[in-house]
């Protein structure tokens, strides 16, 4: 039996899990802790760019795999929709919905619930959320999991790796997000361009009872609450640090733009930082070492990880396994 080593364990790492080969065996390196950036995401599985009106890349494969490796009880049944404020947008949302690829995801045009400001809801079609905690807690029970960092990680000669100088595996496959300590320490720099985001946990004074998007996304949750975020910042120049602390002049953005489209009082109960794997040039980065084939990895997922992690993850094993048969 081929053993594995996963060096972390957000949603990168429980999907490498969940879409793993039979007949190998999984061992998990990974610290929880406020660097888990997926245990603060959203979780939104959205194929189309809602600002930019255009189709998220190879969105089609994505949601056709993460349909089948997120269990459906830890799927919302309901889409997103997108608040269209004025006719125009309403006619464009219209016309779009005959684009050869934009088409297949622009939905029907629904009715505004009381205290929204709009001529209409439009549907993205394919889209839904994730309970990305639940996954990584379903996941996690499906592995064997070692609450302990890497900190020394060693080829040997015959392809097998020492990890922390006793554990010895087949392969190594590294998950570890933003701060990619080993990941960039055996390819080098990855082209990072690591950003921030605070989210607001609010209760309002109505009850939208759906999922929303204008500039921000607005998120109902169990219990009565919504998530209204997150903002987008720069400055976090490297994996060692630590998600900064939520301030006041961004909660301040998030509130005044939802009060743009949003009737009522909205009261701000928590707030949350988190910092996204993202790229310079948006690509994620998956595949084998050219010079040291039993060592993989997975990262820079952004903000559409829970889109792309399970497609990026299944293309990861049948390279190992396409490889595996070359030789």
């Amino acid at each position: 039996m081929e053993r594995i080593a996963l060096v972390g364990f957000g949603i990168a790492g429980a999907s490498l899990a969940a879409t793993a080969p039979k007949g190998v065996e999984l061992v998990v390196f990974d610290v929880a802790g406020r660097r888990c950036s997926s245990r603060v995401a959203t979780g939104l599985v959205n194929p189309i760019v809602l600002k930019r009106r255009r189709v998220v890349w190879r969105a089609a494969e994505a949601l056709d795999v993460a349909l089948r490796t997120y269990p459906s009880e830890l799927r919302s049944s309901g889409s997103i929709y997108e608040v269209l404020r004025t006719v125009q947008e309403l006619n464009d949302w219209s016309a779009l919905s005959d684009h050869p690829t934009m088409g297949a995801y622009l939905g029907a045009v629904h009715p505004v619930p009381g205290g929204v400001h709009g001529v209409g809801l439009g549907e993205v079609q394919g889209s839904f959320r994730l309970n990305v905690v639940g996954f990584l807690e379903h996941m996690r029970t499906q592995v064997d999991v070692r609450n302990e960092s890497v900190e020394s990680l060693e080829p040997m000669p015959d392809g097998a790796w020492l990890v922390n100088a006793i554990d010895r595996f087949d392969r190594i496959v590294l998950a570890e997000g933003y701060q990619a300590r080993w990941t960039e320490h055996f390819w080098g720099p990855l082209g990072f361009a690591r950003t921030w985001g605070q989210g607001l946990n609010v209760a309002l004074t109505i009850d939208l009872g759906v999922m929303l998007h204008r500039s921000h996304f607005l998120l109902p949750e169990a219990g009565g609450g919504y998530q209204l975020g997150a903002s987008f910042g720069w400055g976090i120049e490297h994996g060692d640090q630590d998600p900064p602390e939520a301030n006041a002049s961004q909660a301040e953005e998030l509130l005044n733009s939802a009060r743009e489209w949003v009737d009522g009082g909205i009261e701000v109960r928590a707030q949350w930082t988190g910092i996204r794997p993202n790229t310079q040039d948006r690509r994620p980065r998956w595949g084998w070492h050219p010079e040291l084939p039993t060592l993989g990895m997975l990262n820079g997922l952004g903000s559409r990880g829970t889109l792309h992690a399970p497609l990026l993850a299944q293309e990861l094993w049948d390279q190992r396994l396409g490889a595996a048969s070359a030789s």
